[in-house]
């Protein structure tokens, strides 16, 4: 799908050149039967949104409560919030989305921020935000990764503000707020990460000329500055959200998807996530300031997901040398699924429970009971002995058992010549030293040994393109932009193990 992009009447000075012609295959589906099991899938979730059963309906309630303690219509918030989660879903931006930068992070990030405005009105005599900057900062936080079809998971602020300015829902609910699109673009510019460097020197170049279209005199620096750092609580608040709303399994699964993102090793997670907030503190004004105005149990729950950051990646350290030195050896297992131990069963259901897939559906019903099945094909990691301590598992069962993510056709698809690859677990603490590689090795082949002449799955781009120059038989089938978690199919028959 081809999307058309209405630039602004005003021209950007500086743009970051970027192809919009691409098709994402969560959006429009390639044949006519899948764009028919697309809607049909949309329908669906739209009918358990509707009946209030989602994420993003409890969320939607959460921002109107809120809202409206700040003051600001229900009509006028349920047709903006509405609106985003329409688009955001409808662009593949929604559920079945494996990036960071998705709807729920979207509305998580826009009721914290309005969450820490209430706390700042009703903690500080100041009163530092008057009614109109609120609606500011909730339509900036609503749209400030409003980027359809973006070619990136990173966000890209000017891609942003052209599908905002050729929005036409989006205008209409500004004009009807009284707010000027300029300063909430400019706003959104200001959430530009890092803020340093040149991007921090375009994106202020940028705010300068939107405070201009806006009617704000040069010399008016007070009032420029008020707007800018509007959009610096923004910018901390929604990289505190989703860290400080839950526990520390979404803030994992929140680290694991921007790792995703940007194409790192699931080694790196904890090493990034603990630089990540303390290249936060360099921001320490703001962050304590928006840190005042939230209750004390997100407060906590942000306080410990980073305590808990530092200490895995502590441990992992230790683990990583133990492995080195030799007091840690690993063993790659495969296992008599149909008549399995049940405290080996036990242990897999642990991990599955701590680190979710990001295509299947997360059914421990499901899951245990498909253990079992003799089709399905297990290896595990254990410490040290055959029966040791299991830390790891990868596990797959032919192509026909399972559903495919939207967008992608499998010809092999009935032939049961394919196995699936479901996915590879390793604990926390043990990536790296070669234990997801081996895993991964000791399952195809498993695959072969059993006759089946293709693997798929679903890999990161970055990761399956270094696997095909490393002369591995692999080839992407369909790819997913901008999340990159792209299916594959790889030919045992030609692999040499």
């Amino acid at each position: 799908m081809v999307f058309k992009v209405i630039l602004s009447k005003r021209e950007f000075q500086k743009r970051s050149s970027l192809d919009f012609s691409f098709t994402n295959p969560l959006a429009e589906s390639t044949y006519e039967w899948y764009q028919f099991h697309n809607k049909l899938y949309l329908f669906r979730w739209w009918i358990k949104y509707k009946l209030g059963q989602t994420d993003e309906a409890a969320l939607k309630k959460r921002i109107i409560q809120v809202g409206n303690s700040l003051g600001i219509s229900t009509k006028w918030l349920n047709k903006t919030v509405e609106h985003a989660i329409t688009e955001f879903s409808l662009n593949g931006l929604g559920v079945d989305y494996y990036g960071y930068h998705n709807i729920k992070h979207e509305l998580e990030a826009t009721y914290f921020t309005l969450l820490a405005v209430f706390g700042q009105k009703n903690n500080n005599k100041n009163n530092n935000f008057d009614s109109m900057d609120i609606k500011y900062l909730f339509t900036s936080a609503l749209y400030h990764d409003f980027d359809p079809l973006k070619r990136f998971e990173k966000p890209n602020e000017d891609a942003v503000e052209s599908y905002i300015r050729s929005d036409k829902k989006i205008k209409e609910s500004i004009d009807e707020a009284g707010l000027d699109i300029d300063i909430v673009i400019a706003i959104i510019h200001r959430t530009a990460y890092p803020f340093q460097g040149e991007i921090a020197e375009h994106a202020r170049e940028r705010m300068n000329q939107l405070f201009t279209d806006a009617g704000i005199a040069v010399n008016n620096t007070e009032k420029r500055k008020h707007y800018e750092n509007l959009g610096w609580f923004l910018s901390v608040s929604e990289r505190v959200a989703g860290y400080a709303l839950e526990g520390f399994e979404h803030a994992l699964e929140l680290a694991r998807r921007n790792a995703h993102g940007l194409g790192w090793h699931p080694s790196r997670i904890n090493k990034e996530s603990v630089k990540f907030f303390s290249l936060l503190n360099k921001e320490k004004e703001m962050l304590d300031f928006v840190l005042e105005g939230i209750p004390e149990q997100y407060k906590e729950n942000f306080q410990n997901n980073i305590a808990k950051f530092k200490e895995s990646f502590v441990k992992e350290i230790e683990i990583r040398n133990a492995v080195r030195k030799g007091e840690i050896n690993l063993l790659f297992i495969p296992e008599e699924n149909k008549n399995i131990n049940p405290n080996t069963l036990n242990e897999i259901i642990s991990l599955y429970k701590e680190l979710n897939n990001p295509i299947e559906i997360n059914n421990e019903t499901k899951f245990a009971r498909s253990i079992k099945h003799s089709k399905t094909i297990l290896v595990s990691l254990r410490l040290n002995e055959i029966n040791g301590k299991l830390i790891g598992f990868a596990k797959g069962g032919p192509l026909e058992y399972y559903k495919l993510r939207r967008g992608t056709v499998e010809e092999n698809f009935g032939q049961k010549n394919t196995i699936f690859l479901e996915r590879i677990n390793i604990k926390t603490g043990y990536w790296g030293e070669s234990g997801g590689h081996n895993l991964r090795i000791k399952f195809l082949t498993e695959a072969k040994r059993k006759g089946y002449k293709f693997v798929t799955g679903y890999v990161h781009r970055d990761v399956l393109i270094r696997r095909i120059k490393n002369g591995e038989p692999t080839s992407i089938i369909q790819k997913y932009d901008p999340d990159k978690l792209d299916y594959y199919r790889l030919y045992l028959e030609n692999l040499k193990i």
